[in-house]
């Protein structure tokens, strides 16, 4: 018996339909049998859950470079590749004498990023905190059936690439320190996020034919990719557990690896 997350004292626990509806061949399958509890989404879309968040996340943190007015740039040799090469990238500079604030980069090298605001000449920054801001919507999910709370979108402008692809763990801007960022910015107004563990994200996946893609009214732009999870591979600690919302499989790979995340509370 567990708890019913709704109250009304334990409840015998109970599995989740895969969604998958189509029985693909004679033999008798999910498709036939479509056993398990149908799955149930309540979208939380007013008061702390309407509009959006700014989630600021450190992707470089500096001492050796330098601001150069003439041309707007950051240099700081080997560094700036955490800046998306195309520009585009808010960027909200702190820790410094003279260039505090948000900016907008123009373009970026591994050595320099241009921006297009004015900024001042100076030499060796002391420790400058250069933090990508992604404004992300404020919408949640609730799981009816299981009493998780969801993240209706995923970044799509952290990372490296500024595309929302972040590593498992090793960087300032990996998939942890982004779920903390959320939880400082009290992201649809919790501060109790956390990264899901691989049966919990799994259980959002469908099985019909095409893709393994959540629900479309739940979850309208979770891209057809690859997800971490939270859960280490037992069998080789140096990985975790990376899910393909393509076909729903998943595997232990390096956790150097920069995939997307979906976070969840509850």
């Amino acid at each position: 018996m567990f708890p019913n997350p709704f109250g009304g004292g334990g409840v015998p626990s109970k599995m989740l339909k895969t969604g998958q509806i189509t029985q693909y061949s004679s033999e008798l399958d999910d498709g036939y049998y479509q056993k398990g509890v149908a799955k149930a989404y309540t979208i939380n879309t007013t008061g702390a859950q309407s509009g959006t968040t700014n989630v600021d996340l450190a992707h470089l943190i500096s001492d050796t470079g330098a601001f150069t007015s003439a041309d707007k740039t950051y240099t700081d040799a080997g560094k700036c590749g955490v800046f998306k090469a195309g520009g585009g990238e808010t960027i909200v500079i702190s820790g410094s004498a003279l260039n505090n604030g948000v900016f907008t980069t123009v373009s970026a090298t591994a050595n320099t990023v241009v921006f297009s605001q004015a900024i001042a000449d100076e030499a060796d920054a002391p420790m400058t905190t250069f933090a990508k801001r992604e404004a992300i919507s404020n919408n949640t999910v609730l799981d009816n059936n299981t009493g998780l709370s969801w993240t209706r979108y995923c970044s799509v402008k952290m990372g490296i690439a500024g595309a929302g692809l972040m590593p498992w763990t090793g960087v300032i801007y990996d998939i942890f320190a982004f779920c903390a960022a959320v939880n400082a910015a009290s992201l649809g107004g919790h501060n109790n996020w956390r990264v899901p563990n691989e049966v919990e994200f799994v259980s959002l996946l469908d099985a019909e034919a095409p893709t393994a893609l959540p629900d479309s009214s739940a979850f309208p732009s979770i891209p057809s990719s690859n997800f971490w999870t939270s859960t280490t591979n037992p069998n080789g600690t140096a990985n975790a557990q990376r899910v393909t919302t393509t076909n729903r499989t998943s595997a232990g790979v390096d956790k150097v690896n920069s995939y997307y995340v979906l976070l969840v509370r509850g």
